[in-house]
């Protein structure tokens, strides 16, 4: 059976941005102004951090094993350098889920958007990350390592190497390299 055409609706890197960037602008709207500076900055934070645990989940369980996902996600491991292609309606959940989550926990008079804004901020950033791992050059200590780190993932063994902006979550889970333990 084929998916709905709102299933199957891709945006290309970079236009796959911008519902990330407008969930942004919407945590920058409910600001809380009368916290302080340091609270929402240790809020955005720890939403970026807990980011990185989010991003690994998504990865190991929802793109390698729960349909639609895996089928998308298929594609991009068939042909790790096409353009990625982030399906809408997997990015407007994932928004909404980054804006309405931390609400419901924290409520609305707490440091809910700061914390949204930090895992929206992941968000762009693993996906610009995972965008120019796939380029043909890339420099520096950091993104040299986190291309061997995701090319295991590809081209090794799709049971390792979960995480796109650090192997944090892979060393805590089991899920890193034989060749990467030890460091």
């Amino acid at each position: 059976m084929a998916e709905p055409w709102w299933i199957r609706v891709a945006l290309p890197f970079p236009a796959s941005l911008a519902l990330p960037a407008l969930g942004l602008g919407v945590a920058w709207l409910t600001w809380p102004q009368a916290a302080g500076a340091w609270a929402p900055m240790l809020a955005l934070l720890a939403g970026l951090a807990a980011w990185t645990l989010v991003e690994y989940l998504l990865h190991r369980f929802f793109m390698h094993g729960v349909e639609p996902f895996a089928a998308w996600h298929l594609q991009h491991h068939r042909d790790p350098l096409a353009p990625l292609r982030v399906p809408v309606a997997f990015s407007l959940m994932l928004v909404l889920a980054m804006l309405g989550l931390p609400l419901m926990v924290l409520g609305p008079d707490s440091l809910a958007a700061p914390f949204s804004a930090g895992l929206l901020l992941g968000d762009i950033l693993q996906e610009s990350v995972h965008q120019r791992l796939h380029a043909h050059e890339v420099s520096g200590h950091w993104l040299p390592y986190l291309r061997d780190h995701h090319a295991w993932h590809h081209f090794r063994d799709e049971g390792l190497a979960f995480g796109t902006l650090t192997d944090f979550w892979d060393r805590c889970f089991g899920t890193c390299p034989p060749s990467e333990r030890g460091r």
